[in-house]
């Protein structure tokens, strides 16, 4: 019997997340390496991520697209539920709802994201989008669809 084909960005972030490694950037996917997603810590289906919010993000004043913190919610809910989903599975959103409550700027983000239930087809997640000083910028939920590889 041969093992289940690996959703490698799955297998970086489980076992990065297993090995209780902080700080690791997230080069395991090109749209997280471009977003500089890093993983700060994290516990199967509980994650800090990092993400860098460049100039290109801004519309003017140093604010951040809504469009851009929403990625970064989604990413990071992503990055949870990955880190708890058995070899052989992946997932992908299908359904996000983002409530923005008050302005991101340029600079490092950080989104603490966890599973809320992990179903066998559907995975459900919650996440807070956070400044530097710890203040809610913006807060998501999203249902993923948990996927066979094989």
């Amino acid at each position: 019997m041969t093992d289940a084909p690996d959703n490698e960005t799955r297998r970086f972030i489980a076992d990065a997340v297993a090995g209780g490694k902080t700080g690791v950037p997230l080069t395991c996917n090109a749209a997280f390496e471009t977003m500089g997603a890093i993983l700060v810590s994290g516990t199967p289906g509980d994650v800090l991520v990092s993400f860098e919010a460049g100039e290109g993000t801004a519309q003017g004043n140093g604010v951040v697209s809504g469009g851009t913190l929403a990625a970064f919610l989604d990413s990071a809910m992503a990055v949870a539920v990955l880190s708890a989903l058995k070899p052989g599975q992946t997932c992908s959103t299908i359904s996000l709802n983002v409530n923005l409550m008050r302005p991101g700027f340029v600079g490092t983000l950080y989104v603490k994201a966890s599973v809320e239930r992990m179903g066998r087809r559907v995975a459900f997640a919650h996440a807070r989008l956070m400044d530097g000083d710890d203040k809610v910028l913006a807060t998501a939920t999203s249902s993923l669809a948990v996927i066979a590889t094989a």
